[in-house]
């Protein structure tokens, strides 16, 4: 499945201009139609040119001078409120309700869209996304096609927060790779009774040795270089190594001081010398009371403005896993968050017999947290999609997973993409298995499956970002 972009189907809006395309001497003037939306800018442009057509004589006579200062001028403007849309059209299955497909409730992402709309017409803001979830997001086959998707519209200013899962001994995404010379004991955030801490990333790993390092690669997609200039590592400062990043030849690009004081008490941030794609980290230790690395991610940012895409999930997680994980919540403001995407239900669903108090108050539970560090940011709920119990059973726990984060979205204010609804509802898994989108295990998704997920997320941001625009 492929997206579409193509022009805008925009109302058209008939200007006359007088005697520009002369035909004789008693011709009436010809007409210039325009596909542009009436709307903002553009309302200014066309009366301006109507007021100033009105000024010109009533003659077969053509105004070059005249005119080209008109047509540059409304030309100018019909571009700079063209920069602010974007066309984007995903293809569909039969079994999708395409018309479902729509952000419920995107009244309370307008700060989330003015500076998208900032970016796209002016091209200097950087804005960050971190999508939350589980399994369906660890892999990131999802979140990989929104993040390509919207950079390519809105630019790209890094890779994001990537986590050493490999290093922990689970699935990594396919565009990064980090390895360690060393073998490092780790911690997912659903074994929530071991004591080792979880920021960020949902993932700690650790390391008592100072030889430890690192490599990080991050691989390039096709539209989009992820070359970075600047790294951003979480982990547990107190008694931290120090570390040096350098390239792959041992050249220095750049240091991270525990004992630095930065912004945020546990991320220490180094500009390297230059952009590049892979990097080594290793650990220094410069006195007695450095002992450790304990590490939960770190983040890559590129030179240019645009969208940083970050993307977190961990398999089997829940809700109120990420609430109880000691430093989670706290640690996304350091990426000063523009949006949050909560892609989470699927594990809660499995549960027999569901519990709807427990699971609504654990979500709640998560969302309060975000909140609380990130007061200004707003959040689209997604729910989950329908899939099977033990493989072979419909389940409708996952339907009441999706009526209360739906009731759940309209009672606090909050975006909600319903996915379970648009992919078809109860049921609806048989569909995706016969087509080739789901896994055998009746959970999980193809990769086909999961971008075209990410495809119709984008395409419903699209939209209610289209709207926005046109109405402001």
């Amino acid at each position: 499945m492929t997206e579409k972009r193509k022009a805008g189907n925009w109302p058209q809006t008939k200007l006359s201009l007088c005697n520009i395309i002369p035909v004789g001497g008693d011709a009436k003037p010809e007409a210039i139609v325009v596909g542009v939306p009436v709307t903002g800018i553009r309302r200014i442009a066309i009366s301006l040119m109507a007021l100033a057509i009105n000024f010109l004589p009533n003659t077969n006579k053509c105004y070059p001078s005249a005119i080209v200062l008109l047509l540059t001028f409304f030309c100018g403007a019909v571009l700079a409120q063209n920069n602010g849309t974007v066309q984007f059209e995903c293809k569909k299955y039969p079994f999708v309700h395409a018309d479902r497909n729509e952000l419920v409730g995107a009244a309370s992402l307008d700060s989330f869209f003015y500076k998208l709309y900032q970016q796209k017409t002016q091209h200097q803001s950087r804005i960050n996304i971190l999508q939350i979830g589980d399994s369906h997001i660890q892999a990131d086959f999802l979140s990989e096609k929104v993040r390509n998707d919207i950079q390519s519209d809105f630019g790209n200013a890094g890779r994001g927060v990537v986590v050493p899962l490999r290093v922990a001994g689970t699935n990594e995404p396919f565009n990064y790779k980090i390895t360690s010379n060393v073998v490092c004991t780790s911690k997912r955030c659903v074994f929530v009774n071991n004591p080792m801490p979880i920021g960020i990333g949902g993932v700690t790993i650790q390391s008592f040795s100072d030889s430890v390092s690192f490599r990080i690669k991050a691989f390039d997609s096709p539209n989009n270089n992820y070359a970075f200039n600047k790294v951003t590592l979480f982990y547990q400062k107190d008694s931290a190594f120090d570390f040096v990043i350098e390239d792959t030849l041992g050249n220095r690009l750049g240091a991270l001081k525990s004992k630095t004081q930065e912004e945020f008490p546990y991320t220490s941030t180094a500009v390297l010398t230059h952009s590049t794609n892979d990097i080594i980290l290793k650990a220094v230790k410069n006195d007695s009371s450095q002992n450790n690395a304990t590490i939960y991610a770190l983040n890559l940012e590129g030179p240019n403005s645009g969208v940083i895409y970050h993307a977190v999930g961990v398999n089997g997680a829940e809700a109120y896993q990420y609430a109880r994980a000691s430093y989670f919540a706290e640690e996304t403001q350091a990426i000063h968050p523009d949006l949050f995407i909560i892609s989470l239900g699927t594990n809660e669903a499995q549960h027999k017999p569901f519990d709807k108090e427990l699971t609504l108050s654990r979500l709640d539970s998560l969302i309060k947290q975000l909140c609380a560090h990130n007061p200004n940011t707003p959040i689209i709920l997604t729910t989950p999609p329908d899939s099977y119990y033990h493989k072979k059973y419909y389940n409708l726990s996952v339907g009441l997973v999706h009526t209360l984060m739906v009731d759940y979205a309209k009672q606090n204010g909050l975006a909600v993409w319903d996915l379970y609804s648009i992919a078809g509802g109860y049921k609806s898994c048989y569909q995706w298995k016969k087509y080739g989108l789901m896994r055998s295990d009746g959970i999980h998704f193809t990769r086909a499956g999961y971008e075209f997920q990410g495809n119709l997320l984008y395409e419903a941001i699209v939209k209610a970002y289209n709207k926005y625009v046109g109405s402001h």
